[in-house]
């Protein structure tokens, strides 16, 4: 009969002991990244500051380069200055934060934005820096980080560079087919 308690005993010990934490087997769960970015990430993440710094570009080689006497701020700069005037309505428009991380947004344009604008100070050596390597860099990160949840100040460099190459571009069209 003791042996029939202690062997109770024994089993109730064993059952305990397989539900505490450490001896269950952990659950794997498979992670199933996305494989292709949504049209919605593509237009709020790439094509929209892309179009904003068009529009910015060509109104601006349009309407102000030929009062400057000095050509500056030219096409590029006068985008990025733009995008960080509209900075709120653009954080609020191009991201899921909320509306009070807008400052976070406009360091994010402010960390890449301003360098851009001392580059494109520099004449022709802008294009290399200002033009290829951004786009090089932009193409790169639109190919890559539309996989992660990104805070403001990060959406706001990619966001950056979009609108920088989208006013020099906003900026050649408008010269070549304007004047």
């Amino acid at each position: 009969m003791e042996e029939r308690a202690s062997e109770a005993t024994t089993s109730e010990a064993t059952a305990s002991e397989a539900t505490t934490p450490e001896e269950t087997p952990p659950i794997e769960v498979p992670l199933q990244q996305p494989l292709t970015a949504t049209w919605a990430e593509t237009w709020v993440n790439v094509m929209f500051p892309t179009l904003f710094g068009l529009t910015a570009g060509a109104l601006w080689q349009a309407l102000i380069s030929p009062h400057l006497t000095y050509g500056l701020p030219n096409p590029p700069q006068g985008g990025l200055l733009i995008m960080m005037l509209f900075s709120p309505l653009l954080h609020r428009w191009l991201t899921p934060h909320p509306p009070s991380m807008w400052l976070d947004y406009l360091g994010g344009i402010a960390a890449l934005g301003l360098p851009l604008l001392f580059v494109w100070s520099t004449g022709m050596g802008g294009f290399v820096c200002g033009g290829y390597l951004t786009v090089v860099l932009w193409i790169w990160v639109s190919t890559s980080w539309w996989r992660f949840h990104l805070p403001p100040f990060r959406l706001a460099i990619w966001h950056t560079m979009g609108v920088n190459i989208g006013a020099l571009g906003g900026s050649l069209l408008y010269h070549s087919l304007m004047m």
